[in-house]
């Protein structure tokens, strides 16, 4: 017979008690040339309650472990397809399987593993687990020595134990790592962790090194990265791990929120807050009286493109750059961002010609530095100043934008 069937049977004393079916097969590479990873070949492990062998395929259920070299994955049920010569050369999982490949892990509602070029695809609910930097086997256990967690605000970043392991957590719809090109995708609502920095994207790409560790998150189509309380959005972001280096183009948006502190409150009175738009900032008591109190004020940065150095503690945005800080708005083809160490924007730079404006002022001029704790503006080069006899509220980014379009007042260039 080309089929037959096998099954479990019952223990007569432990009813509950399955006793296991297990298979072995050898893994032949003839057939996979011009594959990546051809040549490779070893025993694929099976074991299941119940094993249904036909000519072209082979059915587990109950308690699947599938075993290949490094790779082993365990379902509720899988198919086996082999090729003429009997060789297995793909599988497909489903029941929510889980899978553990080296120091990676991977679940979703069905896998499918392509054994001779180690390709795995995870469609539905998938998640995956892999480690970005720190020795695996010393999870939990931290060396006494310290190194720098990435930080995407910039300045100085946060200290943390060297060989602490740090993972980057992937949720999406469908996920695909090919070990032999060292490429991993996901797609569809795309939500990842990596430290204290989250993202999410229509689609991410992962780009590994020579130690098979990621090295470079490419985000793409709605993109949004976060540190804290300080985010990018932009159509595309690049980070860089090894350098904690961000890049984003298109349509870039970044808060970098300021704290500031607040003036004390009378005695029975309530703290004035300058709120606008924002969410309610948090406020920490001085001691027991309340005396000092922290609210957040984010700089605002729109531009075609940006790029943040946690090395040089920089933001550099070109091209329709707008910025927006408190009564303070700026517009120029360039800026550069100086923060202190602890990550606050220090000094804004506009290069080229722009224009400040501020509540009743406005500058233009071929170069212009504003200091953020002053608000002190500093225009150079075939400059020009305006007094606007009757200010008005700091408007919106769509208010400005309109504004300027319909403006006859002097343009940056």
């Amino acid at each position: 017979m080309s089929k037959y069937l096998a099954k479990t049977t019952k223990a007569i004393l432990t009813p509950v008690l399955l006793v296991s079916i297990a298979a072995t097969f050898s893994l032949d590479p003839a057939n996979g040339q011009g594959m990546p990873g051809a040549g490779i070949s070893g025993p694929v492990d099976i074991q299941a309650q119940e094993q249904e062998f036909a000519q072209d395929h082979v059915v587990a259920k109950g308690a699947v472990r599938v075993v290949y070299k490094e790779s082993v994955i365990n379902a509720p049920q899988a198919v086996l397809y082999k090729d003429a010569a009997g060789n297995l050369r793909s599988a497909v999982f489903t029941g929510h399987p889980n899978l553990v490949q080296g120091t990676s892990k991977l679940d979703a509602d069905t896998i499918t593993f392509e054994m001779l070029s180690q390709k795995v695809l995870a469609e539905g609910h998938a998640h995956s687990e892999v480690i970005s930097s720190g020795d695996p086997k010393k999870e939990g256990k931290p060396d006494t020595n310290k190194n720098l967690s990435p930080n995407l605000a910039g300045g100085k970043p946060a200290e943390k134990p060297a060989g602490t392991v740090e993972k980057i957590i992937t949720d999406s719809d469908k996920q695909e790592y090919d070990q032999g090109s060292g490429k991993f995708i996901a797609i569809g609502h795309v939500k990842v962790k990596n430290g204290d920095i989250t993202a999410s994207a229509d689609k991410l790409q992962l780009m590994y090194g020579t130690d098979k560790k990621p090295e470079t998150a490419i985000f793409t189509g709605n993109a949004v990265a976060t540190q804290n309380r300080n985010s990018t959005s932009a159509d595309n972001i690049t980070y860089f791990m090894s350098t904690k280096r961000l890049q984003a183009t298109g349509h870039v948006k970044s808060q970098v929120i300021q704290p500031k502190k607040a003036e004390a409150p009378k005695k029975g009175g309530a703290i004035s807050q300058k709120l606008g738009s924002l969410p309610m900032p948090n406020l920490v008591a001085a001691g027991n009286s309340a005396a000092e109190a922290v609210q957040e004020e984010p700089i605002i940065i729109t531009s075609d493109s940006q790029d943040l150095s946690q090395d040089s503690g920089r933001i550099t945005a070109n091209g329709n750059v707008h910025v927006f800080y408190e009564d303070t708005t700026g517009i120029g083809p360039k800026i550069v961002v100086l923060r202190t160490p602890e990550g606050k924007a220090e000094k804004v730079y506009f290069v080229g010609r722009s224009q400040v404006s501020q509540a009743g002022r406005r500058w233009i001029g071929d170069r212009i530095t504003m200091t953020v704790a002053t608000k002190k503006v500093l225009a150079q080069g075939n400059t020009k100043a305006y007094i606007i006899n009757t200010p008005q509220k700091v408007p919106s980014i769509q208010q400005v934008e309109t504004q300027l379009a319909a403006s006859k007042i002097e343009r940056p260039q």
